[in-house]
């Protein structure tokens, strides 16, 4: 799941990063949350791991797992060597690792390797690498913590327990070439062991690579030669920066590349750059891992030091769903599952995402066959127990022809259920189950009244369904029409594992013409419920609308990820905007697009989508693309969140200017990317058309604002580099950029002196003259060319600073200061030398002038 931006939902597989706009393939084959496609190739690299702080690690496929350490499951040697396939383990770590005085089992103790994870951990990391966690839960963030690519607080290690379910899960590839003598782990693990190493992971994504990478990491933590594993953020710009190497010592760092993409790329230098770059590692005695893709290498490789990329083999998906099964369950039938016709058949040319997305239907069905086994044996009401339980038992075969059916969406069973024999199924029939399926977890008189309203909405009726009477079915006759159950709380359940999102499937691609008219009345379902239904006796309150909203938004994300259409997405966020920013669901639009733009099973796409409706001049989509800059995609992917702010910019849509503000902030913070945002700034401030909106905005929120690390201080002239710093992190605005910018800001001085944004921006810059003298003279130096322009405009200018500098020095809330006084007089002097050199220059150029009246072009 790696994330392409322009290209296509930046963290998807091979579907090229592409037009959002494209068709969406035939989904026969899988089913709504197990469809290859809904993963997209891209960011399968990116996983999940359960509540902790530390930094996020990034899993090229969560899917790929090893069995648990010291434990081999008879069950596990017997099903591969039925299959033909070898249970791989790490290679043996020497008995005595160089540098490392450390006693072994001391080690064990330090970094609580002796716990192994729990299933838990195991499923959190699964079903991130899938997407089938929610992104948001009744509009907050769920407890597990998401895995994506590079975050930016890259100083904080991985976690020993998502560590500890790589070790546990990882199927370690295999060589085709039968004259190696070492495994292809083996050897990259040698290669990797000296102090500075740099190996570089080659490799498409969806190919476990950066599974491997951590597997490869945190062997050499078991060995001692390094004591935490790291991920590293490339940055916003072309080069890597050297102060993106953080100055511990004894560290493995994994560094994925970001994707080429419209107006970006890695730089071709990149390759020819290692060697320097190992040396700085050998100082400390780190070790790093690069992830690119073939394409990409084939680029920037040129001058790279020799057998810095080794062939990892393949890793085979038999072995892979074999550690997946015995991790979350030592006992599992690995070789009566897996050894099947139907289940061999099925997974032989999966990917690791889509491994990951069968086995958990493997061990629902198990665990679903041995519950009502053992239902059974405890009945005492029945006469013969063994009886009753031979009969009431799901066979072997019956699971695994479940588990086929949901991966083919339960096409041919639900074909005969719209289909039937003898009968007609009507609407409002077919509409309740779609509604059941959509609306899953809602009160059945919700469902019910909904579905009468989808019903009308589909058929385009005149008179609406007869819901109020008994004419139509009630709830109890459509509940059984559609073969699903009542429980205690008042919600339906449906019996067949994953029928509701077979159900919706079967409807996108059974009626292709009322996909646009569902997608309308879908967005309108939580805004339309207010409050009671009086009707049905039922309220919905506030937390439940929101829960409601919460489906609604997840559907239309995992629809648009699958099917690669922007259309449930945008009309959620239409109807959303329309109703009111200040109303609730629209943060809850917005966090869903935040959530899914760092998720690694759904960024790629919506790394896409955004830059599409960054192009856009609809006020709604450009809204939320600045308010998804603002947030967590921003401040992880500053350089893509900084190329869609400029795409909104340019448009100079009035309604989305205000919150450009903020976004700019964020972004900010990320050096890397500073030269290039200021180059944006001054670019909208000399732009006649948005430099007073635009311009004027983006430029007060780097001019008017202070660093958080540095009270009163311009964000603008705030530095924080550090010793190892490069000419490209240690990025000082230059004076030219700054005077446009002040240029923009003082035009809008109009008016009396108060709590505008040019007071602030002026008693901001004056404070910090004042107090922090090396920024005085750039400061000064700034303000004065800022208003030394001849012409009509100058006298304007000059009067603006002149009046606040004043109020700075002394008003109603601000008592006289002598320090003040004194550099307000400093300023006051500069700029009649200005004006005086000014008026000398049209005297010379007008001698005939009277030279005791001062210009107007002054």
């Amino acid at each position: 799941m790696a994330l392409d931006d322009e290209q296509g939902f930046a963290q998807q597989p091979d579907p090229a990063p592409g037009d959002p706009h494209s068709t969406a393939e035939d989904s026969r084959a899988y089913p709504a949350l197990l469809d290859r496609r809904y993963t997209d190739g891209e960011h399968t690299n990116h996983a999940e791991r359960p509540g902790s702080s530390a930094s996020a690690p990034t899993t090229d496929s969560a899917a790929n797992i090893e069995s648990p350490e010291g434990s081999r499951p008879d069950v596990a040697t017997a099903a591969d060597s039925q299959s033909g396939s070898a249970l791989t383990s790490y290679p043996p770590a020497p008995d005595g690792p160089p540098n490392s005085p450390e006693p072994a089992a001391h080690r064990e103790t330090e970094r609580g390797r002796t716990a192994p994870p729990s299933p838990e951990a195991i499923e959190a990391v699964g079903q991130a690498a899938t997407l089938q966690r929610a992104l948001i839960n009744l509009g907050e963030m769920i407890g597990t913590k998401y895995v994506f690519e590079q975050t930016l607080d890259a100083d904080a290690p991985i976690d020993a327990e998502y560590l500890a379910v790589i070790r546990k899960v990882y199927a370690e590839p295999r060589s085709e070439d039968t004259d190696r003598t070492r495994s292809p782990f083996t050897q990259a693990l040698e290669a990797l062991r000296p102090s500075g190493s740099v190996l570089v992971i080659n490799r498409p994504p969806n190919s476990s690579r950066t599974t491997t990478a951590y597997a490869l990491l945190d062997q050499l933590v078991e060995e001692g030669l390094i004591t935490e594993v790291r991920p590293l953020s490339f940055g916003g710009s072309q080069h890597f920066p050297a102060r993106r190497l953080p100055h511990d010592h004894r560290c493995g760092f994994l560094l994925e590349l970001p994707p080429d993409e419209d107006g970006f790329q890695v730089a071709d230098t990149f390759g020819s750059g290692l060697g320097k770059l190992g040396e700085r590692l050998a100082r400390r005695d780190n070790r790093l891992i690069v992830l690119t893709r073939p394409e990409q290498w084939r680029r920037i490789s040129l001058g790279t030091p020799p057998g810095i990329t080794p062939d990892l083999g393949e890793i085979h998906p038999h072995d892979i769903a074999t550690r997946w099964l015995l991790a979350q369950e030592p006992s599992f039938p690995v070789s009566s599952w897996l050894g099947s016709t139907g289940i061999r058949r099925l997974i032989g040319g999966m990917t690791p995402t889509d491994i990951l997305n069968v086995t958990p239907l493997m061990l629902d069905e198990h665990r679903r066959a041995e519950r009502l086994a053992a239902d059974d044996l405890s009945d005492v009401a029945r006469e013969s127990a063994q009886q009753t339980s031979a009969e009431r038992r799901i066979s072997l075969d019956e699971q695994i022809a479940n588990v086929v059916a949901v991966l083919s969406n339960w096409e041919e069973a639900l074909y005969e259920w719209h289909e039937p024999e003898g009968r007609v199924r009507t609407s409002f029939e077919r509409n309740f189950l779609l509604t059941a399926a959509v609306l899953r977890g809602d009160p059945v008189g919700h469902v019910y009244a909904k579905a009468a309203e989808l019903t009308d909405t589909l058929d385009k009726r005149d008179t609406p369904v007869p819901v109020h009477g008994q004419q139509a079915p009630g709830v109890i006759a459509m509940t059984k029409a559609i073969k699903a159950r009542r429980e205690e709380d008042g919600t339906l359940h449906f019996n067949r594992p994953h029928w509701d999102d077979a159900a919706i499937e079967y409807f996108w691609n059974d009626r292709p013409l009322a996909r646009t008219s569902f997608l309308k009345w879908l967005a309108q379902v939580p805004i339309d419920d207010t409050g009671t239904n009086k009707e049905a006796l039922e309220t919905i309150t506030k937390d439940a609308r929101r829960a409601l909203a919460g489906r609604i938004g997840e559907f239309a994300l995992r629809w648009a990820v699958r099917h690669r259409r922007q259309d449930p997405l945008e009309a959620i966020v239409t109807a959303w905007y329309a109703h009111g920013t200040d109303k609730e669901l629209w943060p809850l639009a917005v966090k869903l697009l935040d959530n899914a733009a760092i998720h690694a099973a759904s960024a790629p796409y919506v790394h896409s989508l955004l830059l599409s409706w960054a192009k856009r001049k609809d006020p709604s989509l450009q809204q939320a693309v600045v308010e998804v800059c603002t947030g967590q995609f921003g401040r992880r992917h500053t350089g893509k969140a900084l190329r869609r702010l400029k795409r909104v910019a340019n448009s100079g849509l009035p309604e989305v200017v205000d919150s450009l503000r903020e976004a700019i902030q964020v972004l900010w913070a990320d050096a890397s990317v500073r030269k290039t945002l200021f180059g944006y700034v001054v670019d909208w401030c000399g732009d006649e058309k948005i430099r007073d909106t635009v311009g004027h905005r983006t430029f007060t929120a780097l001019a008017a604002s202070s660093s958080p690390e540095s009270d009163r201080v311009p964000l603008v002239l705030h530095s924080d580099t550090t010793p190892d710093a490069d000419e490209e992190e240690d990025f000082r605005p230059p004076v030219a950029g700054l005077v446009t910018g002040w240029r923009t800001l003082l035009r809008q001085a109009n008016g009396a002196a108060g709590d505008r944004e040019l007071d602030r921006a002026i008693f901001l810059w004056l404070d910090a003259a004042l107090e922090r003298p090396p920024l005085r003279p750039i400061i000064l130096d700034t303000l004065r060319r800022a208003v030394d322009v001849r012409g009509p405009e100058g006298p304007t200018l000059r009067e603006a600073l002149r009046t606040c500098s004043q109020v700075w020095v002394q008003s109603e809330d601000r008592p006289y200061s002598p320090d003040r006084a004194n550099l307000k007089l400093e300023l006051s002097s500069l700029l009649d030398a200005d004006l005086a050199k000014v008026q000398q220059l049209l005297l010379q150029e007008h001698p005939e002038a009277d030279k005791s009246e001062e210009p107007e072009a002054a």
